[in-house]
């Protein structure tokens, strides 16, 4: 049996997204628990058709689980690594499901949002417990947080920072102003969380590697209500530098790992586009994706977690020793 082999399992946890035109609108349905009008069922589907008609998202996160399976099995141990999704399939319950049918009774779970708040990164272990509890199975599990300025996870970012720089001529590149993108959070639920600074400790680390650069931090993807939610957005920041005479930019997509609909229409397609109005030159760095360095920061992170034993949720989670 695959638990005779594989004696821990890595569950790996990401925010989800439709894998057809079909699935549109159950997932939207999901993500925002309620009906989705048909105005904005057909703005959805418009922006996923403009590349590919789906979320590359699951493809991709599977890659990573892949990836990242050989690279621990490679460096000794028994491993098997899980995908898990919070809106859309496979969810984390049916990730969890899947390791119990396996037999394997040792779980690290590892969000690949890097930065912890109540919206980004406790709903993932919220439906973690749930799906532990309802399972009727004693596992003991342990949840990987603070892996946000992990030496190999910075390095890795400032791998892809400089491929962004690249894409610039040399000679306007010394005039580059970079801005960091994440996704913005409701104002109330942040007050109280480490995101934002966790954000700025991951961009200093980079900065640490890359030698200082003019940048700003910036958000996107907030909802209807903006006034409530982080700012500034990207599209703010686009036109402070066009009035300050910088035109040359490039957007590093420090809140995704990989590529969604955020990097892949908000940046590419409409900021790319109100860019381009205002007569910027606009790059975009790479998203971390299934990169060779990306998987060693993983693998790096998930033996040092083991290494410091963190078993089991305790009464956090309920779970036995």
């Amino acid at each position: 049996m695959a638990g005779e082999r594989h004696s821990i399992a890595v569950l790996l946890m990401a925010h989800g997204g439709p894998n057809s035109a079909e699935e549109v609108e159950p997932f939207l349905q999901k993500l925002l628990g309620q009906d989705v009008s048909a105005k904005r069922l057909h703005e959805a589907k418009r922006r996923y058709r403009l590349f590919g008609g789906r979320s590359p998202l699951l493809e991709i996160t599977l890659r990573q689980a892949r990836a990242l399976e050989e690279s621990l099995e490679a460096e000794g141990g028994s491993f098997r690594v899980y995908v898990g999704m919070r809106h859309w399939h496979p969810f984390i319950a049916e990730g969890l499901g899947a390791i119990i049918k396996d037999g394997i009774h040792r779980v690290v779970a590892l969000s690949l949002s890097p930065y912890q708040s109540r919206m980004s990164t406790e709903p993932y272990e919220r439906e973690l417990r749930r799906a532990m509890a309802s399972s009727g199975r004693e596992i003991e599990a342990s949840v990987v947080r603070g892996w946000h300025t992990h030496p190999i996870f910075l390095q890795a970012l400032a791998e892809k920072l400089q491929e962004g720089l690249i894409q610039f001529p040399v000679e306007v590149s010394k005039r580059v102003h970079v801005i960091f993108s994440a996704h913005s959070l409701p104002k109330r639920t942040t007050a109280a969380d480490p995101y934002v600074e966790e954000i700025k400790a991951t961009i200093r680390g980079v900065m640490e590697i890359t030698g200082p650069l003019p940048w700003k931090l910036a958000f996107q993807g907030a909802g209807t209500d903006r006034g409530d939610w982080l700012e500034p957005e990207v599209g703010t920041v686009l036109r402070e530098l066009i009035e300050g005479g910088h035109k040359e930019v490039l957007i590093v997509p420090l809140g995704f790992v990989a590529d969604n609909v955020e990097t892949l229409y908000d940046i590419d397609i409409f900021y790319k586009q109100q860019a381009e109005a205002m007569g910027m030159s606009f790059r975009r760095s790479p998203c971390l994706n299934d990169s060779e360095g990306f998987i060693e920061a993983l693998s790096s992170v998930v033996r040092e977690h083991l290494a410091d034993k963190r078993w089991c949720f305790h009464e956090e989670m309920g779970v036995r020793s």
